[in-house]
């Protein structure tokens, strides 16, 4: 069994979320007194480190090519009367 998360339950106990290096089963095991609060804090923390969707510093101007290169422009949109 690994560590892999952590989660709060209710009263704010957290709780530990491990996985089986075997089957890949997740099981919950409650925090104890005795447990490492630095390493429960850098679980808690791992998702920040890999956002879901990727950030970009700047984002990337794409030219405004249409299909083989070739530019349109916009359609003129019809005044209502």
């Amino acid at each position: 069994m690994e560590p892999i998360a952590v989660t709060v339950r209710g009263e704010g106990r957290w709780v530990l979320i491990h996985r089986c290096t075997n089957c890949g089963r997740l099981r919950l095991n409650k925090t104890a007194g005795d447990d490492n609060v630095l390493l429960l804090m850098r679980l808690a923390a791992l998702p920040l480190t890999m956002p879901f969707i990727p950030f970009a510093a700047e984002p990337v101007a794409e030219p405004m090519a249409g299909v083989n290169g070739v530019t349109r422009k916009p359609r003129a949109r019809k005044a209502k009367t």
